[in-house]
């Protein structure tokens, strides 16, 4: 054995001495321990020549490892973890290094390769693996920041949300007036809408009556329209905002001086609501038409926008109509009427005023200058109501239309109305609206009058003792039944394969060749034709040549021939028009009186 190793080492000294190079150190690559230069990974090593003689000294060895060290770097790429690097199609790897400058190296000239094959030691190149996440992040936020359109930041808040985009308001979000009605937006809907809205310079007016977007998202608008100049008119109505919602839009108008029409109608606001809003009103000089409809507002709440109508000169529009005011509440709204100086439109209908109501709002016309509208219709005012409205206009010259319909005025009462602007020749009333109330002859003959001689319009119900004309409907539901009542018959005798003279037998029970008029309606129905009483009572009438209340063979047979001859006439015309058309249509009834009506209209 000792011999073989002395032969081994001899042949491997003659090759070096004869220039050839030794057997290569071998590295097991799957050792978690390997050990590579510190300077590797992207940076390739240029190569230098080693010293071909293995007789070189270590210094030589040295001084190129240094030069090697202290050369230019040539970047490529990453090694794989196998330890490999690809260059110029060729796989090299780093363990040749010590094959050229031996094992003199040492571990301070190496690093353990991590696993996931890069390196440890920063360098001076660059390189997309240090990108700043964080500011690639908030470039996209900028981006969002930045968007003048609005597009974008409702898309982003869409995605947030939840909420699939409508691109109804893609479409429209650069008009002026912005109108999203009955979209089903809901609370996240309006809130995916507040954000691209807050920054919005185009639109004016937005309407987004009927999406139920709730306190939550009348909260979301609110806050966007705080700072924001350019919206001058919120419609949202029936949208259950309540009283927090109320709350909100309340909070905003203290900021938000610019909006001068606001429609809160249906949306459930109670009195505390009420309350929030004309605390406001009570100091905004910008509001000039309101909107408060369909509400559920009471005593309290009236009391409220009495002060609201007393102190405010700005308001021209108020909308309180199906609320819950009843006579206290009509009372303190008729009191504020009385002292305002600037309303012009006022709608108090369907709100319970009753006599009480009636009295105080025809004391408040009285006093009133400024007013143009008044509707209390649907109030319960009778007769003794109307006598106080009537009074308070002896004295107003400035009203112009006076709605008071469907209320029991009585017979007197709207006289009284008609003739106390018949009497003052100041009186500016162009429309007296008494719709669906009952009036006199005598009320007719002066509103005639009255007609001819102003320019007034007056609506009223029926006249008491006035017999109704029917001869005047000119709609008549039966009208091409009666042109050809035979029709249904003999309709039905063909899809059952009847005869007439069979269907005639079947009807008439007792054989006596005559059918009565209970017989021929058991005979119909028994046999299933499809045919109205009215229809019937108008072939039975028709049959009934001689008008004993029966219908003997004879007429039932007369009843077939004019049938035959209405549709040889109805044929004829058709040719005569020169449509060409088939036998069947020929001889359709609807088809052939549709193509003559036509032609003659």
């Amino acid at each position: 054995m000792t011999d073989m190793k002395e032969n081994t080492l001899e042949e491997k000294e003659s090759d070096n001495e004869n220039g050839r190079p030794g057997s290569e150190i071998s590295l097991d690559s799957s050792d978690s321990n390997r050990k590579r230069p510190s300077l590797r990974g992207s940076a390739k090593f240029r190569r230098v020549p080693s010293a071909a003689n293995s007789q070189g000294s270590m210094e030589d060895k040295m001084l190129a490892l240094n030069a090697l060290l202290s050369d230019s770097l040539l970047i490529t790429e990453f090694p794989g973890r196998n330890g490999e690097v690809s260059r110029n199609g060729k796989t090299e790897d780093d363990d040749t290094l010590k094959d050229e400058f031996g094992d003199d190296l040492s571990d301070d000239d190496f690093e353990e390769l991590p696993e996931d094959g890069r390196s440890s030691r920063d360098v001076d190149y660059d390189t997309d693996l240090d990108m700043d996440y964080d500011e690639w992040i908030n470039e996209a936020k900028r981006e969002i920041e930045n968007d003048k359109t609005g597009e974008k930041k409702y898309l982003h808040m869409c995605e947030e949300t939840g909420v699939i985009p409508a691109s109804y308001f893609l479409n429209h979000i650069q008009e002026k007036e912005f109108s999203m009605k009955y979209h089903g937006l809901g609370p996240n809907g309006a809130k995916a809408i507040a954000w691209p809205l807050k920054t919005n310079k185009k639109i004016e007016k937005i309407n987004l009556e009927g999406n139920w977007i709730e306190a939550e998202g009348s909260i979301y608008l609110a806050k966007m329209l705080k700072n924001n100049i350019y919206v001058t008119e919120l419609h949202l109505a029936e949208n259950r905002i309540g009283n927090e919602g109320a709350e909100a839009i309340s909070d905003m108008l203290q900021k938000n001086d610019m909006i001068y029409s606001l429609d809160l109608s249906g949306n459930s606001i109670e009195d505390y609501g009420a309350e929030k809003l004309c605390r406001v009103l009570l100091k905004n000089s910008s509001i000039k038409h309101l909107y408060l409809a369909n509400n559920k507002f009471e005593e309290r709440a009236a009391g409220w926008l009495r002060e609201v109508l007393t102190n405010n000169e700005t308001l021209e529009t108020v909308d309180l109509s199906w609320n819950h005011l009843r006579t206290r509440g009509a009372i303190a709204i008729a009191e504020g009427v009385q002292e305002n100086y600037g309303l012009r439109i006022l709608n108090l209908a369907m709100n319970g005023f009753a006599q009480d109501g009636s009295e105080a709002m025809g004391k408040a016309l009285k006093n009133n200058r400024t007013l143009l509208e008044l509707d209390l219709s649907h109030n319960r005012i009778p007769e003794a109501g109307a006598t106080a409205i009537s009074q308070g206009l002896q004295h107003n010259d400035t009203l112009k239309v006076l709605r008071v319909a469907s209320n029991p005025l009585g017979g007197e009462g709207p006289l009284e109305l008609l003739n106390v602007i018949a009497k003052n020749d100041m009186s500016e009333i162009r429309v007296l609206d008494l719709t669906d109330v009952l009036v006199t002859p005598a009320f007719k003959e002066l509103q005639q009058s009255l007609e001819k001689d102003r320019i007034l319009t007056v609506y009223f119900g029926n006249v008491v003792g006035e017999i109704f004309d029917f001869s005047s409907i000119k709609f008549d539901p039966f009208c091409d039944f009666r042109r050809n009542p035979m029709s249904l018959l003999i309709e039905y005798c063909k899809e059952a394969g009847y005869r007439l003279v069979d269907l005639f037998n079947d009807f008439d029970r007792d054989g006596n060749q005559v059918i009565s008029k209970e017989e021929f309606i058991m005979g119909i129905k028994k046999a299933g034709v499809k045919i109205s009483i009215r229809q019937l009572e108008i072939l039975i009438e028709s049959l009934d040549i001689n008008k004993d209340g029966n219908i003997d063979f004879r007429e039932l047979v007369i009843g077939e021939k004019t049938y035959t001859q209405q549709k040889m006439k109805l044929a004829a015309e058709a040719k005569k028009l020169g449509r060409k058309v088939s036998s069947t249509k020929l001889m359709d009834d609807m088809y052939l009186k549709k193509m003559i009506d036509e032609n003659y209209a």
